[in-house]
């Protein structure tokens, strides 16, 4: 139900698309992308923003494209990029030394994060742990470069990898030192309320929206300008009205019409949050227009027909102000019939 019949700029929406409407001619939706590589059912989504087997990828290999543009901006500012997931961790955000970061899975830590001053106490402590790394980092960097002029070529390649990650441990330190001395910027209960709460970590009804509230305001008091942001791959059921089963069983429909029927409003449900953050940037005025117009979003899924563990014909909207957007695209290769690979729009 995602991909509408027709191509080019008036095609006629699909089932999930209605709400998307609202911003036709400033988004592009691509049929036949994929990660040629990917043949690893679930671990597909691991591998959307690299389109690299990362179980197999040496350190380096495997970086992923917001943390291309993450280490590219460096911490101008306070977060060279923000992860959140909805429903449990699921990250594909690799480091260029290869390390899998972290996420915050529930707005309420991440509103911690980003607007919350910290104690006088906990500044002092943190500068105190902030300075013992610096020490043990000066340490370590040095007894690797004398070990590397004793080397064979082969270790030596390891060396190198280790001490990239030394550099990018040291490069982290810095920033997060500087912003340290900065405060936090402020917003206002109508802005965003923390105290917030839905019943619990499948109450995406409640969660969604206050969830890419909260992007947008990371965006708008420039705390971050990368930031990724997904719900979760789980088989728990999903607070949403109408739906019963949980989401890996759905899923899994054997194209039966009441999964199909629940599937379909989930995933109407998530395409109805892309289009209301898209708003939500379009309102949020600037020196220049609006947030949207130097915003690019990226929605996609690593994974397409879960019931096949298809990792062909990825889902793909790419939105934002300053593309020339063509509606819907299909990205087959005239002369050979093949999917286009997803780095290539990468």
């Amino acid at each position: 139900t995602f991909f509408p019949k027709e191509t080019g700029a008036d095609f006629a929406p699909s089932p999930v698309l209605g709400s998307m409407m609202d911003h036709r001619g400033e988004f592009t939706q691509f049929s036949h992308m994929e990660h040629p590589q990917i043949f690893n059912k679930h671990a597909g989504i691991k591998s959307l923003l690299n389109g690299v087997p990362n179980d197999n990828a040496k350190p380096g290999e495997n970086v992923s494209i917001d943390q291309v543009a993450a280490s590219h901006l460096g911490y101008t500012t306070r977060f060279p990029s923000l992860h959140i997931s909805l429903g449990g961790a699921e990250n594909a955000s690799f480091t260029p030394s290869g390390i899998r970061l972290r996420q915050e899975t529930s707005p309420e830590a991440l509103f911690k994060k980003l607007f919350v001053a910290d104690s006088a106490a906990a500044r002092k402590a943190r500068a105190l742990e902030l300075e013992e790394q610096g020490s043990v980092l000066d340490l370590i960097h040095a007894q690797a470069l004398r070990l590397e002029r004793g080397v064979s070529p082969a270790d030596k390649d390891k060396l190198d990898e280790y001490l990239t990650a030394i550099r990018e441990a040291e490069e982290r330190l810095q920033g997060v030192r500087r912003w340290q001395k900065v405060d936090k910027p402020k917003v206002t209960k109508d802005e965003y309320d923390p105290g917030a709460r839905g019943h619990g970590n499948m109450d995406y009804g409640f969660l969604g929206p206050i969830m890419f509230d909260l992007l947008a305001l990371a965006l708008r008091s420039d705390s971050s300008r990368i930031i990724t942001a997904n719900f979760g791959m789980h088989n728990k059921v999903i607070e949403l009205d109408g739906v019963t089963t949980g989401y890996h069983s759905l899923s899994h429909h054997g194209n039966r019409a009441e999964k199909l029927r629940q599937l379909q409003m989930i995933e109407t449900f998530y395409m109805d949050q892309l289009a209301r953050f898209i708003g939500k940037l379009k309102g949020s005025k600037t020196d220049t227009g609006s947030l949207f117009d130097d915003t690019m979003v990226f929605f996609g899924s690593g994974l397409s027909d879960a019931a096949r563990h298809s990792n062909r014909n990825l889902p793909i909207i790419l939105a934002g102000s300053g593309l020339k957007h063509i509606g819907h695209h299909d990205a087959k290769q005239k002369h050979n019939g093949r999917q286009t690979p997803l780095n290539n729009l990468f």
